[in-house]
Formats: structure tokens, sequence, C-alpha cells
């Protein structure tokens, strides 16, 4: 392995700071030296990262060893060094056991934080601990039940060690939760990873584990609260479910804190995509109100039908569907839910969006799909749906790694607004063309003022 084990931005800020003049290298063994450098020398974050970038460059993986040992040791630690730590230890052949420790002793450094709970397991998958890292997984779970990650990642780890416990786990935990658009494709994996584990124990004569397995994931696959909104026509219709706590699931708002999601929006003219769903696996007992708003467009007899399922998959199930007759206001359907399962609200991770802004995103909403052809509606849809999204992250410095699917292709979002005299069209064209240029794999740094490495890195 060559080369810094900082990215090529960090590398370039790394140079603009004074340099760390290294002492003489050669006059002790690396432990006793870089002990006495640490306990002589109190650095910050960017002069140790200095320090090691400079002897990682000089090839001395030893030296790097011994110089964030020493630093631990010290009272310096940053929770970049682990990571670093136990890739020198690699280069320098420690054995597995040590480097395990190592990563083990990063997760203590950070124990209540999910994000780098998930970031060491896979450090751990990286070096071969599979067992180890499914535990830790499993232990982020725990703290955070609806994130999506420990449950998706510890499937794959799970099949591989053919641990049918906890594949019993991460495919009921997927199968439970709906996070975004992919969630139907999850559901699958999460479906066959379940029966090929049945049929795994059924062949051992497992019968007893393999009737757990079965009853894990049909108590997975129960819904307190289901609503499917459906029409005919080119227009567009919104669901708006208003929970019991006062929480709000809507286009703007696609996943609440009362455990609705918002899985689909839907709009015209195509007939297969004329639908909005939302899902509530635990939802509070209470009285939900579900809106149908008419945003834009023509919808045939302006009528629509809401299917409202209570209960789903339990012995209890309630179907019904009411046919809703539009009109200019909102139309309310009040749904009496008196056997949730919830007990409280979860916590929200992301920051809400303010009155003013949701109030200036909607009309702009509106005023594009009231203007544009059926045809271009998707477009807009995406636009203002990245447009929501963005609104939603923290603005306080910092960065978390997030795992993603990045894609290369070509998109592009057009804004149409007639002038108020109806004489001229403005449109504002929004291309953007993706293209994976590097992928970086050691790069785990992250400096104490809390800013992280992206781990692939995509050029627009």
């Amino acid at each position: 392995m060559s080369g810094s084990p900082f990215s090529a931005r960090e590398s370039r800020s790394l140079r603009k700071l004074p340099t760390v003049k290294l002492p003489d290298l050669n006059t002790r063994k690396p432990s006793e030296f870089w002990h006495a450098y640490f306990k002589k020398q109190k650095l910050n974050s960017w002069q140790i990262s200095n320090v090691v970038d400079q002897l990682h460059k000089a090839g001395k993986h030893e030296h790097v060893v011994a110089a964030i040992e020493a630093a631990l040791l010290n009272g310096q630690s940053q929770p970049w060094m682990y990571d670093v730590l136990a890739l020198s230890m690699q280069i320098t052949g420690r054995s597995k056991e040590d480097i395990e420790r190592v990563l083990l002793s990063r997760v203590d450094f950070t124990a209540a934080d999910v994000p780098n709970m998930i970031y060491s397991a896979a450090y751990l998958t990286r070096f071969g601990r599979y067992k180890q890292a499914l535990h830790l997984y499993q232990q982020a779970s725990k703290l955070e039940p609806t994130r999506p990650e420990p449950y998706v990642l510890g499937l794959k780890l799970a099949r591989r060690e053919n641990d049918f416990d906890a594949i019993g786990w991460a495919a009921s935990g997927i199968l439970t939760h709906a996070w975004a658009c992919d969630h139907k494709q999850l559901h699958r994996l999460a479906e066959d990873a379940a029966l090929e584990a049945e049929k795994k124990l059924l062949k051992q004569e497992l019968v007893e584990q393999a009737d757990v397995l079965k009853q894990v994931m049909a108590e997975a696959r129960k819904r307190d609260l289901f609503l499917k909104l459906t029409w005919v026509g080119d227009g567009d219709l919104d669901l708006v479910v208003e929970e019991p706590l006062g929480t709000i699931c809507s286009f703007q708002n696609p996943q609440s804190r009362g455990g609705g999601v918002l899985i689909r929006d839907g709009y015209g003219p195509d007939p297969k995509n004329c639908c909005e769903e939302y899902i509530c696996a635990f939802g509070v007992p209470g009285t939900y109100r579900a809106k149908i708003r008419h945003v834009a467009g023509n919808i045939v007899g302006k009528r629509a039908r809401l299917k409202i399922i209570r209960y789903q998959g339990t012995k209890d199930e309630l179907v019904h569907s009411n046919t809703i007759t539009l009109s200019k206001k909102d139309s309310v359907v009040r749904i009496f839910l008196n056997k949730g399962r919830r007990k409280k609200l979860t916590e929200s991770p992301k920051q809400k969006i303010s009155p003013n802004a949701r109030r200036t995103m909607r009309s702009n909403q509106l005023q594009m799909l009231g203007q544009i052809d059926a045809g271009s509606r998707k477009a807009a849809r995406d636009f203002f749906s990245s447009r929501s999204q963005n609104l939603t992250q923290s603005t306080g410095k910092g960065f978390q790694p997030i795992v993603t699917t990045l894609s290369e292709n070509m998109t592009l979002s057009v804004l149409a607004i007639i002038s108020a005299d109806r004489r001229y069209v403005r449109i504002s064209a929004f291309p953007k063309f993706t293209n994976i240029t590097d992928v970086f794999t050691f790069n785990p740094v992250i400096f104490g003022n809390g800013r992280g490495v992206s781990a692939t890195a995509g050029t627009p």
C-alpha cells in the first residue's frame, strides 16, 4: 500500500498549515522515541495529523504505529487515530488480534455514537472480523431501531456466517420499516434471506428454530395502519396524514416522528403512478385525520378512492374503502386506531422545515405544476423533492459517513413561470451531469474539528 492516509483535499489543507519539523528518528527505538516526544510535546489535532502524514509518506510505518500509540497513551487522542493505527498495523504485519483490539477500542471511544459504531463495524468487516462486526451492528440497532444501515449491512454478514438468529433479527428489522423509495427491494431481499434460512433449518431438521424464524417474520409484516389513495387523470393529489400526537406525514415531511411514512407520492397522467401510499407499522392509538388535497390538473369525475387497512397481518385486520369527492377545500377522513402499538414519538435527527420555507416551496410547486405539461411533471417533482430534502439538512458543521448508492447519469430539472400579463414564459433549466471519477479506500481520518472524509468521490 502506498500514498498518503489522507485524501487529496486533506493533503492540500495540510500543506497550507505550518509543517511540524520532525527530529532525528534514529536516536531511539520508535516506541521509546515517541513516548518521550509526546510526553514533552502537546500538539493539536492538525499538528498530529501533519506528523503522521509525514511519517507515512516517508514509509516509516513502524513510527506511525508508535507515534499514534504514544499520543493515545499521553492523552492526545482523536477518533481518526484508531482507524489509521489499524491500517498501519496491517501494513506492518501485526496480528489480526491486535488490529481487532484497536478497532474495538475505537468503539469504546465513541460508545453511544451510532454512526461511528457503524463505521467501526465496517472496518472490522474489512479485517475479516465478521462476527464482531455483526455484534456491533446489533448493538447499533438497539440504540437506533429505525436506522436502516445496521439491518442491511448486518443481514449480509449474517448470511455469510450462516447465523440464523442474526438473519431473523436483520430480515425482520428490514421488513418492519420502510425507509426510502427502494424499500420494496430491501423487503424482497429480507424475505429471500429468511426463506433461504428457513429451508436450511428444515434441511438440518431444526424445526423449532425454523418455526421461530417464521413467527418473527410474520410479526415483522404487521402494520397498524395502511392508506392507499388512487385516482384517474392527469392531475395531482396529495395525501396528508395528521397523527394523534400532533405529528404530520406529508410530501414535505415523508417520515414522521409518529411512525408514519409516505412511501409513494404519485401524480398523473400515468394510471400506474396515480397513487399515494402511507404506512405506519407502529401507530399511536387515537384518531388519524387523512387529508386529500387537489393540487393541480384534472381528475376524472372529481373523485378518488382511499383504501384503509387497520391491523394488517393480524387476525383483527379491517379493510375499508372510501370514495372521496374532491373540491377546493381539503377532504378529510377520520380514522380511529384503538390498538396502536407505539407508546412514544421517535427522536427526530433532522431539522424541521420552517413554516416560511414550507409555504414558499409549496407555492412554487403549485405554480409550476399548474403551468407545465403533464410530461414534465416528473422532473418538477424530482426538483422540488430534492429541494425539500436539502431544507431538512442540519446547518451545523460536521460530517457523518453515510452508506449510499451513486449513479452515473444526466438529469435535467426545468422550471417554467408565466409572466403576470401572460405574454412571456420564463424557463430555467438545471442540468446535472454526475460521473464517478475515483474511489478512495484509505482515507478514514476524522480531524479534531469534526470534519470527515468521504470514502467515495464523484464529480458533477
